[in-house]
């Protein structure tokens, strides 16, 4: 495998691994981490670029990687331009990225197509979960020839892989992004009896026992769990040893500049960022819009993961980007004089930081994973879950007084600054080292 040798020996590991046929392999001078992740967002990313900046990374698999100077680029459309710019890693040295690339595509280009139903839904070989179980299932099979000291994998796709490290006496690390499934279920079903007009944008809930055995089995197998919130910790209490958790916060981007501040006579632009489903709290949000009315500007992004009326009425009437580049996010973000997550659970909420770094105050419920960087009144709101006419009285406020809505954008970049992605990769790369020195 062209790199990995070269990587191979560049790497030291704490403790010996074994080969196919049971034979110790010998001490590396540094350890060697295979890690993977079909898709990739800000946190794999910084994950990526810790293990690579410290000499640790072996081998990295996703679902396709793609080549931001292929000449590709010119002819392709530019729906088609977004996702593969979402796809980009330069995080990492090219020669040590491997992908599984047939399954991913088809999804991507069955996408809101006639074929989209019979290839992609529920549990079908090219929907989200098709498509990890079938990419795990590839990383698994590298297990068996590659010598690493540690496997770093994600939520739906580590199960098959670390049962192969488990085998090899490889050390897993299991990046867990959001809440434990069980718990965030009974909340989703609560939600669907509460709001039967959006219960068919809310996720999870026909996801089949066996897909929450096996991420069941995934933290089992886990010997460590890396957690972006106390909010996740929580949620896992009774389930796992709190000994094995370690809680790591997202880290957010650079501080930008922000625009000239414009005319308090506008209409307040408020922005979503995030998938339009319910438990992400979209249907609170266009409640509390709707109570403002002419009083605010509204930009939506993420894709809808179902139809429904309630949000299919909003994306009409609402400037709405299905995908964005990260770039093109954070610019819009600049434009934004507020970001809204109203989430029932979120892990943590990448666009939170994102947003603080921006100079763009926040409205977040408490369980937001990022709401543990907010301090009410300072750099936006926390408020109740499931309360639109909390959403709205805080919009209402902010849009009548424009020098508050100043002072917390200053004091979000402040917090931005203290949060950042270096101290991010320092603590995720001290965790992987500890846990494979065990």
């Amino acid at each position: 495998m062209q790199g990995l040798s070269s990587q191979v020996n560049t790497v030291h590991s704490c403790s010996s691994s074994v080969d196919e046929s049971g034979t110790a392999l010998q001490k590396r001078e540094r350890m060697a981490v295979l890690m993977s992740h079909p898709t990739g967002n800000q946190n794999v990313r910084n994950a990526l670029r810790a293990l690579s900046e410290r000499g640790m990374l072996a081998e990295f698999w996703t679902a396709f990687a793609w080549n931001p100077r292929s000449a590709w680029n010119k002819w392709l459309p530019e729906t088609i331009r977004r996702q593969c710019a979402r796809r980009v890693f330069e995080e990492a040295p090219r020669e040590l990225m491997h992908c599984v690339p047939m399954r991913e595509l088809i999804r991507l280009a069955a996408r809101s197509t006639p074929v989209e139903d019979l290839l992609c839904s529920h549990e079908r070989p090219c929907s989200v979960i098709g498509v990890y179980r079938h990419f795990d299932a590839r990383v698994a099979r590298r297990l068996r020839k590659s010598q690493v000291d540690a496997v770093y994998a994600y939520e739906g796709g580590a199960l098959q892989t670390f049962r192969e490290a488990r085998r090899r006496g490889i050390t897993t690390i299991y990046d867990l992004a959001s809440g434990h499934w069980y718990w965030e279920r009974n909340l989703l079903r609560e939600e669907a009896l509460r709001r039967p007009n959006l219960a068919s944008i809310i996720p999870k809930l026909t996801d089949s026992e066996r897909h929450m055995r096996e991420k069941d089995e995934e933290l089992a197998r886990a010997d460590v769990v890396i957690v972006a919130s106390t909010h996740v910790r929580r949620t896992l209490s009774g389930v796992v040893d709190p000994e094995r958790i370690k809680v790591v916060p997202y880290g957010a981007p650079t501080v930008r500049v922000r625009p000239k501040a414009r005319d308090g006579r506008e209409p307040l632009k408020v922005l979503f960022a995030g998938a339009l489903h319910q438990r992400k709290g979209i249907g609170y949000l266009l409640e509390a819009v709707s109570m403002l009315r002419q009083d605010v500007e509204l930009t939506l992004i993420g894709q809808r993961i179902a139809s429904n009326a309630i949000v299919d009425a909003a994306c009409q009437r609402a400037r709405w980007f299905p995908t964005l580049p990260h770039d093109q996010v954070l610019q819009v973000m600049l434009q934004s004089d507020v970001l809204v997550l109203p989430s029932l659970s979120e892990g943590f909420g990448l666009v939170v930081t994102e947003a603080l770094a921006c100079g763009v105050p926040v409205i977040i419920t408490a369980n937001v994973g990022a709401s543990g960087l907010v301090s009410d009144g300072r750099e936006g709101y926390v408020v109740p879950v499931q309360s639109a006419d909390s959403i709205a009285h805080r919009l209402s406020v902010l849009d009548g007084d424009r020098d508050l809505l100043a002072a917390m954008s200053e004091n979000a970049q402040k917090t931005a600054a203290r949060h950042t992605w270096q101290a991010y990769r320092q603590s995720i790369s001290e965790i992987v080292e500890a846990a494979s020195c065990r």
